[in-house]
């Protein structure tokens, strides 16, 4: 993910991104009875990467750059397949050398590859955020002088896709777990990753800067107040769909965006702060292959799980 400005990171969002797939280790091994008090905080993770891509890739999208369309392809496709398959190979060495009974045949690695679920759990999301990129593209270039408002379109119609229970129904009911579980979440992200393009098109955060003590301090309120009234709860939904996410992702952008790291910061910190938020992505790909991997199971048994 790469900022606007190529030259100048913004070393905050970098953090962020850090801390979020610190969270998303959590969610997926932390023992789910004491995850069960802050799971509505933790959630906060994906869609807060979904807003953080597209609004980095606002700029792609509206000068119509199919090079670096292009590129954003490669870069999410290629280690979609590439963990994919990777994975694969490791399940059928877990099955053919150590006798595990895993998801190792040809047919598991072609639907993992159609919905990203099956073998590397996480890759659910590299899916999806494939599949939004294609809608952005086609909605971009097919709507040159309207894309803004057949994007608003799409925001709202997600939205009472997820709070009529028809996303969430009509996904049960056709699709198997591995299929619902990716596909379904599709609006329930969409609406991060429109609230990101649209922070970006509107330049709001250059129009909050002048105004950043009281933006800090308006959003660290409201993400106080949504995480203690967790109010759409009760509806019937897949994960990280709903207003109150949305909301909590726009908030934690504001707030880490606007963290007071300065432009002439020492370079032996600017070299830490680079080495500790480069490999994120890699950590997010391989978490679940190393952590729930027969090996480290061995190893440690069920500390992990």
């Amino acid at each position: 993910m790469k900022n606007n400005n190529k030259t100048d990171k913004n070393y905050g969002i970098a953090i962020l991104r850090v801390l979020l797939a610190l969270m998303v280790v959590i969610d997926h091994f932390y023992n789910i009875h004491l995850k069960k008090g802050f799971i509505h905080i933790l959630y906060y993770h994906i869609p807060t990467f979904f807003l953080i891509s597209f609004y980095f890739t606002y700029n792609t999208f509206s000068t119509y750059n199919i090079s670096k369309i292009k590129s954003r392809f490669e870069r999410l496709i290629i280690p979609y397949i590439g963990w994919n398959l990777i994975s694969w190979i490791l399940q059928n060495i877990y099955f053919y050398i150590f006798k595990k009974q895993c998801h190792h045949k040809l047919s598991d690695l072609f639907h993992t590859l159609l919905n990203g679920h099956i073998l590397v759990l996480a890759l659910w999301f590299q899916n999806i955020l494939i599949l939004t990129t294609i809608v952005f593209t086609i909605i971009v270039f097919s709507f040159k002088n309207e894309y803004l408002l057949i994007l608003q379109i799409l925001f709202i119609i997600s939205y009472g896709l997820q709070y009529s229970g028809y996303n969430y129904y009509f996904f049960k009911s056709h699709f198997s777990v591995f299929y619902y579980n990716t596909y379904g979440r599709f609006f329930s992200t969409v609406p991060n990753s429109i609230s990101g393009f649209y922070i970006a098109q509107h330049k709001i955060l250059d129009k909050l800067k002048k105004y950043k003590i009281r933006t800090l301090i308006l959003s660290f309120i409201i993400l106080v107040i949504i995480s203690k009234y967790k109010f759409d709860n009760s509806v019937i939904m897949f994960k990280y769909g709903g207003l109150r996410l949305n909301t909590a992702s726009i908030c934690i952008f504001l707030l880490f965006f606007y963290l007071p790291f300065k432009k002439d910061m020492n370079r032996r910190i600017k070299k830490i702060l680079d080495i500790i938020t480069n490999y994120t992505a890699g950590i997010y790909f391989s978490h679940t292959l190393i952590g729930k991997g027969y090996l480290m199971n061995f190893l440690l048994g069920k500390k992990i799980i």
